[in-house]
């Protein structure tokens, strides 16, 4: 059924002419790790980079929940070179401590 203006695939029931378009999570989640790690390496607060992209502080927090969550490989090869960089973090009076792997 055409495109919307973005230019996302859009569809229309046959029954009830609702249209519709199928949303691309990897392409969504992309964008999201994306503000998440500009977010994590850089020196803005959480309430700056919200404003920055137009959604609130507390929309950030539940987009960055899944990326705090990220399963460590149980038994890892000692000899194998891993393209991944674990981060963790804690606040410490207005301070953020990170701790990379």
């Amino acid at each position: 059924m055409g495109t919307t203006s973005s230019g996302t695939q859009r569809w229309r029931c046959t029954h009830c002419g609702h249209t519709f378009t199928n949303p691309n999570a990897a392409k969504t989640n992309a964008y999201r790790f994306a503000i998440f790690i500009d977010w994590i390496t850089g020196q803005r607060p959480l309430d700056a980079v919200a404003a920055a992209h137009n959604v609130s502080r507390r929309t950030l927090i539940r987009w960055f929940t899944y990326f705090w969550f990220i399963i460590v490989p149980c038994k890892p090869d000692p000899y194998r070179v891993y393209d991944q960089l674990f981060i963790d973090g804690t606040y410490f009076h207005k301070k953020c401590l990170l701790v990379a792997a």
